[in-house]
């Protein structure tokens, strides 16, 4: 395994848990929306994991910003309100796909490993 993973998340008990799931990746974490987005610019991940509810800025708004970025990494929300409404917004901002709270270990293996393999097969 390879990539950076960029894991927002406002709960360090989610973040905790992402980082043990997915420790063959060069991680970075943050713990608000504010740093989040700072950390996306500067790191420059090939994924965030992005909660939608945070201090500072809400996960959606990172998320619009980060896609008008030229080189954007794809993003997986996180979210524990899996209302039809937000999903909406949260696909139609661009986002590659979401993962419901609580999450089980290999939903969220699952879709990381789908997000690495879309850039992968994007690239040749």
């Amino acid at each position: 395994m390879s990539g950076k993973i960029l894991i927002a998340d406002d709960q360090q008990e989610i973040v905790s848990a992402l980082s043990m799931v997915l420790a063959g990746y060069e991680l970075e974490e943050a713990n608000d929306g504010n740093a989040a987005l700072s950390l996306a610019v500067s790191e420059q991940p090939d994924l965030v994991l992005l909660d939608v509810d945070m201090p500072g800025m809400s996960g959606i708004e990172v998320l619009k910003k980060l896609m008008t970025r030229p080189r954007h990494p794809l993003v997986i929300m996180l979210t524990a309100d899996g209302s039809p409404e937000t999903v909406s917004k949260v696909m139609q901002a661009g986002v590659f796909a979401y993962i419901i709270k609580p999450f089980e270990k290999a939903e969220v293996l699952e879709q990381v490993q789908r997000a690495f393999k879309f850039m992968e097969s994007s690239r040749s």
